[in-house]
């Protein structure tokens, strides 16, 4: 078994726990428990003087997931715990190291690489915080850690309650012949390798990581490019809860758009339809950025669905803006043609209409100035043919 052992005691010196500190809208522990469970292991076990309702929440939601946690008061259970065979994975109090780091220098196939992450002794981070990253030798310090077999850990019974049990294990991973993983300036630099000591260094390193997780913006899609760089702006704040927020408040501006146009008001109906567009931007901009914080690859169900139900609401829009109930208009089916055209076109023309068409807030904007100028039809038709256009005359390798 591969089991993950973290820490939430030791405290900044304002008094928070370093655990407990908000990294862009999740604690850190929180960030740890992503690191280990990135790595495969199968249990965690924080060791902490109480469980916290942040460490309960995270216990639920660990388990969940199909894992096991066990908040710890002391590690007498330790030795019971973690068997011989087991490789034991261990991470400093407060320490969020880049995941791909990790990753890339712990991987060894299916397996994982059994060692203890060093720094130089004139890193930064040693300089600053030589108690927390300890002295191997006269030229190695600890990076705050180490992947060791489960065999030593018996040896933690025959010390006493008081001492540092993440220390002590350390020094029996180096008895125990545990190599030394030494980390290059690039692999350990201040924007990969956070100690979270303090509320500063969190706000710091937070600042670094939403500017390298942040998508690149493309100001042919205006309200995208918008949108994007507005959740950049707010960002950490909302991340927690800015994605569901959002995507409420778009859901419900569009449904009135829905209900607006199909009373007979298509410009009414058509700009609000746009606000609940931009609103729902908002959210699966907030959704990609915490996705790419965390690691994670693909739209994501969630976003998906979001999408899905904004292009359908912002059809149904179109259809009652050339059609209000309850009449019957078949050409008021060019209202969700030009919506499923735009989903074409950005998945599937050349990249400036790609772009162009992704942008469905700026098409429903513009729709609404020419509900107001009372070229609407006209415009629908014209918008749907040039997306036609573009699809068929696209160069299509041979």
């Amino acid at each position: 078994m591969r089991t993950g052992l973290i820490a939430a005691n030791v405290r900044t010196p304002d008094g928070e726990l370093r655990a407990e500190l908000m990294l862009a809208g999740r604690s850190v522990l929180a960030w740890q428990i992503d690191l280990l469970r990135a790595l495969d292991v199968e249990r965690i076990i924080c060791l902490c003087d109480a469980p916290t309702r942040e460490i309960l929440n995270l216990q639920h939601e660990v388990e969940g997931a199909g894992l096991t946690f066990q908040a710890l008061k002391g590690f007498a259970a330790l030795p019971a715990l973690v068997r011989a065979e087991d490789d034991l994975v261990i991470l400093r109090d407060g320490l969020v190291p880049d995941a791909a780091v990790v990753k890339a220098v712990s991987a060894a196939g299916e397996t994982i690489r059994r060692m203890v992450m060093a720094l130089p002794a004139e890193h930064a981070l040693v300089q600053a915080h030589p108690d927390d990253f300890e002295r191997i030798d006269a030229i190695r310090h600890w990076a705050g850690l180490l992947v060791m077999r489960g065999a030593p850990v018996q040896q933690l019974a025959d010390f006493p309650g008081d001492a540092d049990p993440v220390s002590v294990l350390l020094r029996l991973a180096l008895q125990a012949g545990t190599p030394c993983q030494m980390l290059d300036a690039a692999q350990a630099s201040e924007g990969r390798w956070l100690l979270a000591d303090s509320a500063g260094a969190v706000t710091r390193y937070e600042q670094a990581l939403i500017a390298s997780a942040a998508p690149l913006t493309d100001w042919r899609a205006p309200l995208v490019s918008l949108a994007t760089l507005l959740v950049q702006q707010l960002a950490p704040r909302g991340m927690a809860q800015g994605a569901q927020i959002a995507g409420f408040v778009a859901l419900i501006l569009l449904l009135t758009g829905v209900g607006v146009a199909g009373l007979g008001s298509a410009p009414a109906g058509l700009g609000v339809a746009a606000a609940g567009s931009f609103a729902g931007r908002i959210a699966l901009a907030y959704a990609a950025l915490a996705a790419s914080l965390r690691r994670k690859s693909g739209r994501g169900r969630g976003r998906a669905l979001l999408t899905l139900a904004v292009d359908g609401l912002g059809a149904a829009t179109l259809w009652f803006a050339l059609a209000p109930w309850p009449q019957w208009q078949p050409l008021a089916i060019c209202g969700p043609l030009l919506i499923g055209l735009a989903r074409l076109a950005e998945t599937s023309g050349p990249q400036p209409v790609a772009a162009l068409a992704s942008d469905r807030t700026s098409l429903l904007a513009v729709l609404a100035v020419a509900a107001v100028m009372g070229v609407f039809p006209v415009a629908v038709a014209a918008l749907c043919t040039l997306l036609l256009a573009a699809l068929l005359l696209q160069a299509r390798p041979n």
